[in-house]
């Protein structure tokens, strides 16, 4: 019994000894914004990690009975950051920008630079960062999009896990150092989404990375230029540290955030090289797509029996949780419900969300094969076998649902990354587009119809499914964070697959196109300078040259008329 005892504690010793104590940044908006997050600190928390998550309250939340808490999780919730006119565009944010008849690449960010503006300023004035301190912490997993996150940890000399939960963006790639390849669409390049020519798009996508550059150069000047992130969120929350008094006696010059981004031990992209673009990226640059995932779960009442009841199988329709359905326009929902509508052979899963209201349209009436619901657990239904199509907004969650099981999609962008992530999809051959300024019911129904009819698209879902599985699926993907997230905990770096870097490190990342363009913008100036200087000379000289020649030959006719006389 002695040596029983012994053993168990011996082992307990052998876990604490192994233990990290790890800190995790949540999104403050609002739970599903929060959910990739607060499942992996759950996760970590479950290995027998001191996991400590910080949640700032950006928009307050719905008193509820019951609140979802995190096992094992020390959680630090910070309230009240915001004032009522600074959370209330932000709850606004997805009411227009989805819907709007132009594409908002980044519009709707900008409630959002404001936001974290002011909330990184109550935590600066706040206790928070020395209760971190006390904690010992051996790692930081901070999100893109909030760089008070970066500095905050560069405060407490954590080394940090940069996670890029919109997948693989301009900004990542800039700030990872990865090969800036401009022959791939952007994320965040409007001009070259607009081009047809391949050499033009090409030329404006170079313009739009040297913009990142830029912005990303520590040169704040410049930065603020090219970028109106850097102007409104990255160059403020800088200078809110830089000017703090508590701050600017330990670190007199305290770095740009954007140098902190580039500082980063390892980056994560909720990505995977299945949907991605073919471009080579830098060991520490991780795709962990799939992250999200938990095992499906059977189908409970009512999902099971309208299921059931379908003769071809089932349509998923969901523009995410952050979408307010019932801001469309009438002739959209006209356009979706009508689509819908005619495709009977199938049960239609449609998610608008809480409010369950569609503009125009009686949702009460929707015809019998039709499910219009303000809940869908999604990853269980796009589990199921009889699903035959996700129509989705393009969030790279569900996309990489519908890849680990093999749903083919058709996909309608509606604002920021997502057309990005789309064009991943046809790329891939996973599914079709439709632009949102193409919606209609007859082009949605023949997309939809393209899709279910043609065996190309079914058979790419089935493949890339398969190879998902033979990588083992999310178990793979999970193992893998848990695994990096670690190293980092236990070593402070990651010295084995971050490369090292140098003066050149910038230009190497940069194309044959950019380099080109770089090279124009520098050398046409200097060029134009030289052209215009070389003609003052030559000017001068030859008005010189001239006055000289004159002198000359007028001489001797003096010195003739002077021997005369």
């Amino acid at each position: 019994m002695v040596s029983i005892r012994l053993l168990l504690f011996v082992a307990a010793l052998i876990r604490a000894a192994a233990a990290l104590n790890i800190l995790v940044f949540l999104l403050g908006t609002s739970q599903p914004e929060r959910a990739t997050m607060e499942h992996v600190a759950q996760q970590l928390a479950l290995r027998h990690h001191t996991v400590v998550t910080i949640k700032p309250i950006l928009i307050p939340e719905e008193p509820r009975l019951v609140k979802q808490k995190l096992h094992l999780v020390r959680e630090k919730t910070m309230k009240n950051l915001l004032h009522k006119s600074m959370f209330q565009p932000l709850e606004k944010a997805y009411d227009v920008a989805p819907w709007l008849a132009g594409y908002d690449y980044d519009d709707f960010l900008v409630p959002y630079y404001a936001a974290h503006n002011a909330s990184c300023s109550r935590i600066i004035n706040s206790d928070l960062v020395d209760g971190l301190r006390k904690d010992n912490l051996d790692v930081a997993l901070v999100y893109a999009g909030n760089p008070c996150q970066l500095a905050v940890a560069h405060v407490l000399g954590v080394p940090t896990v940069y996670f890029d939960l919109d997948g693989l963006t301009d900004e990542t790639l800039v700030a990872s150092g990865s090969p800036l390849d401009v022959q791939y669409p952007l994320s965040h390049c409007r001009l070259a989404s607009q081009l047809s020519s391949p050499l033009v798009s090409r030329l404006a996508a170079s313009a739009c990375f040297l913009s990142e550059i830029t912005s990303q150069s520590g040169v704040a000047p410049l930065a603020s230029i090219v970028s109106r992130r850097y102007r409104q969120m990255d160059g403020p929350i800088t200078k809110q540290f830089r000017e703090d008094y508590t701050f600017k006696k330990r670190f007199p010059s305290f770095p740009d955030v954007n140098t902190l981004k580039q500082r980063a031990t390892l980056y994560f992209v909720n990505s995977d090289p299945l949907l991605e673009y073919e471009r080579a990226l830098p060991p520490h640059v991780i795709p962990v797509g799939g992250i999200h995932m938990e095992h499906p779960k059977p189908l409970f009442s009512p999902w099971n029996e309208t299921i059931a009841q379908s003769k071809e199988g089932t349509i998923v329709v969901s523009f995410g949780t952050l979408v307010n359905n019932a801001k469309m326009s009438e002739s959209q929902a006209a356009a979706l419900y009508g689509a819908l509508s005619q495709l009977t052979s199938y049960r239609i899963i449609w998610n608008i969300g809480a409010g369950l209201k569609l503009p125009g349209i009686d949702v009460d009436k929707a015809p019998a094969h039709m499910n219009i619901t303000a809940y869908l657990p999604q990853n269980d239904v796009l589990a199921d076998k009889r699903t035959k199509l996700l129509i989705t907004n393009g969030g790279m969650s569900s996309l990489m649902e519908a890849v680990a099981y093999g749903v083919p999609v058709v996909g309608v962008p509606l604002y920021g990354v997502n057309k990005h992530n789309l064009d991943k999809v046809a790329h891939k051959g996973l599914g079709v587009v439709l632009q949102k300024s193409e919606l209609s019911q007859t082009n949605l129904l023949q997309a939809i119809r393209t899709v279910l009819d043609s065996a190309k698209y079914k058979t790419v879902a089935k493949d890339m499914a398969r190879e998902f599985k033979a990588r083992h699926g999310k178990e793979i993907v999970f193992e893998r964070a848990m695994h990096y997230i670690e190293h980092v905990g236990r070593h402070h770096a990651a010295a084995f697959y971050r490369p090292k870097t140098d003066f050149f490190t910038p230009l190497r990342q940069l194309s044959i196109e950019t380099t080109l363009l770089l090279l124009l913008i520098l050398g046409g100036p200097l060029a134009l300078a030289f052209i215009i200087l070389n003609k003052s000379l030559s000017a001068l000289f030859s008005s010189r040259a001239t006055s000289i020649i004159a002198e000359s030959l007028a001489t001797p006719v003096k010195k003739t008329k002077a021997k005369a006389q």
